[in-house]
C-alpha cells in the first residue's frame, strides 16, 4: 500500500480503510489531472476541469457517507464504552433456612375398603359405575328379596295371632285371679291361667325378634357405601349369584390423600409427625401442595434400608389421584442463616457461577458458590449482603463495568414479586423448632 494511503487522516479523525482508500484515490485523481497527465477513461479523453469536478464530487460523497459514522464512534469512545443496558433486578435476601431433601413417593388413598355382601342372593340391580363419586349410605347394589318379603308377611301374621292369644289369656288370668281370691276356683286353675299368660308373652317376644331378624336381612339385601369416596372397581354384575361375604365394589377415600415416601435411614432421625412438607406431582406441573407428615413407620425395608413416611395432603377436589408419582421436599437438619438470590440471577461460565450486582448504575461481576435451592431462590456464598440488587433479566449480555439502566415497570414489578417471595419463603423455609425431633 502507498505510504500516503497509510498515513491519511481526515480532520484528525481516523477513518475506515475503505474510506481512506476512496478519498486517497480521489486526491490522486485530482493530482494527476492537475499535472496534465492523461488518464485512460472508457469514454475517451476528459478535460482537466471535468476531472477536477469529478474528483471533488467523489470527495464530497465520501465525506457525507462516512463522516457521521466517525463522529458517532468518537462520541462512544469519549463516553468510555457502549450505551447503558436495560436490565431487570431483584433483591438479595438473608434469612433463616433449613436444608431440605427431595425424595420420590407414591400417592395413596386415605382409606381403601372392599364392600362385601352380608347376605347371599341374586343381584337384582347395580346402582353405580366405576369412577363414580358416592356418599356414605348411598345404595350400591340391590339383591333379590321376593322370598324374604313373603317370610316377613308370614312373621307379621304369626306375631299378630300370638298377641291376640296373649291378650285373651291375660284377661282369663285376671278373671281367675278374682275367683281365686274368694275361693271360687282351685289353685291349679289359677296357676294354669297364669302360666298360659307367661308362655304367650314369651312367644310374642320370640316372634317379634324373628320379624326384626327378617327385616334386618331385607335391609342387608340393599348394599350401601360405608364411606364417602370414589368407586374404583366393580366386582359383580346384574343376575349374578352373590354369596355371603363376596365383594361388590372397592371404594377409596381420596380426601385427604397420603403420599408414601421411602426415606433413607440417615434422614429419618430428623423427621417427626406434624412436620411440614411440600409435594409436587409430575402429572400436575406447576403446582405445589402443602402437607404434613402423618406418620413415620419405625420399621425399615431390609433390602433398601428405607423407612416408610406418610405425608397427608388436603385433596377436596380429588385433583391428586391414587398412584400418582410425587416428589416430596422434607426438612432435614437445623435451621441456619443464608444469602438467597433468584436462580435467574446466576451467570454460569467456565470458571463457575457469578452474579451481576448493581453499583453506581453499573454492573459488577461477583463470583459466587451455589448451595441448596429453595423454590425459585438458591443459596449462594460470595461478596453479597442483604438488600443489594442483582440482575435477573438481561445479565446474559452484560460485561463487567458496563453501565445499566433499570426500567421503571421492571423494577416495580420485580420488587413486589420479591416482597411476595420474602413472605412466602419465610413461611416455607423457616421451620418449627428442630431441637425436639424424635429419633426413629
Amino acid at each position: 500500500m502507498d505510504k500516503r494511503q497509510k498515513n491519511f487522516h481526515l480532520n484528525g479523525l481516523q477513518a475506515p480503510l475503505s474510506y481512506k482508500t476512496s478519498v486517497f484515490n480521489a486526491y490522486a485523481l485530482a493530482e494527476k489531472s492537475h499535472k496534465g497527465k492523461r488518464l485512460k477513461e472508457p469514454f475517451g479523453p476528459i478535460s482537466n476541469t471535468t476531472q477536477r469536478i469529478l474528483a471533488l464530487m467523489g470527495l464530497i460523497v465520501m465525506l457525507v457517507l462516512f463522516f457521521p459514522c466517525s463522529l458517532i464512534a468518537e462520541k462512544g469512545n469519549r463516553e468510555g464504552g457502549p450505551p447503558p443496558a436495560l436490565v431487570e433486578v431483584a433483591t438479595v435476601i438473608e434469612q433463616e433456612v433449613v436444608t431440605r431433601v427431595n425424595l420420590v413417593g407414591t400417592a395413596e388413598p386415605w382409606l381403601e375398603t372392599v364392600v362385601a355382601s352380608e347376605e347371599a342372593g341374586k343381584v337384582r340391580n347395580m346402582l353405580f359405575d366405576e369412577g363414580e363419586k358416592v356418599k356414605k349410605d348411598q345404595p350400591l347394589c340391590e339383591q333379590d328379596a321376593s322370598q324374604l318379603n313373603l317370610k316377613i308377611e308370614a312373621a307379621k301374621s304369626d306375631l299378630a295371632e300370638a298377641e291376640i292369644l296373649h291378650a285373651q289369656a291375660k284377661r282369663e288370668w285376671e278373671r281367675q285371679k278374682k275367683l281365686y281370691a274368694i275361693k271360687s276356683v282351685s289353685e291349679k286353675a289359677y296357676e294354669n291361667a297364669k302360666f298360659t299368660v307367661d308362655a304367650l308373652q314369651k312367644k310374642v317376644a320370640r316372634l317379634r325378634s324373628e320379624l326384626l331378624l327378617l327385616k334386618d336381612q331385607l335391609r342387608k339385601r340393599m348394599i350401601k357405601a360405608p364411606v364417602s369416596g370414589y368407586v374404583v372397581e366393580r366386582h359383580c354384575l346384574v343376575g349374578q349369584w352373590l354369596g355371603e361375604g363376596e365383594p361388590v365394589a372397592t371404594v377409596v377415600v381420596a380426601d385427604p390423600i397420603r403420599v408414601r415416601v421411602p426415606v433413607p435411614e440417615r434422614y429419618v432421625r430428623y423427621l417427626k409427625k406434624g412436620d411440614p412438607a411440600q409435594v409436587t406431582f409430575d402429572a400436575l406441573p406447576g403446582r405445589t401442595f402443602e402437607g404434613k407428615i402423618f406418620s413415620v413407620i419405625p420399621r425399615a425395608d431390609e433390602a433398601a434400608r428405607t423407612f416408610p413416611v406418610r405425608i397427608e395432603i388436603p385433596n377436596p377436589n380429588a385433583v391428586i389421584k391414587s398412584g400418582m408419582l410425587g416428589r416430596a421436599t422434607l426438612p432435614i437438619g437445623d435451621s441456619y442463616k443464608a444469602i438467597l438470590v433468584p436462580k435467574d440471577a446466576l451467570v454460569l461460565g467456565g470458571t463457575g457461577a457469578a452474579v451481576y450486582v448493581i453499583v453506581n448504575e453499573s454492573a459488577r461481576l461477583v463470583p459466587v458458590k451455589t448451595g441448596s435451592a429453595h423454590g425459585d431462590l438458591i443459596e449462594v456464598e460470595g461478596d453479597l449482603k442483604d438488600g443489594l440488587n442483582v440482575v435477573v433479566r438481561g445479565n446474559e449480555r452484560l460485561r463487567p463495568g458496563q453501565p445499566v439502566r433499570i426500567t421503571p415497570d421492571m423494577k416495580s414489578r420485580k420488587t413486589s414479586a420479591i416482597t411476595d417471595d420474602r413472605h412466602g419463603q419465610t413461611q416455607t423455609l423457616t421451620p418449627p423448632s428442630l431441637s425436639a425431633h424424635e429419633t426413629c
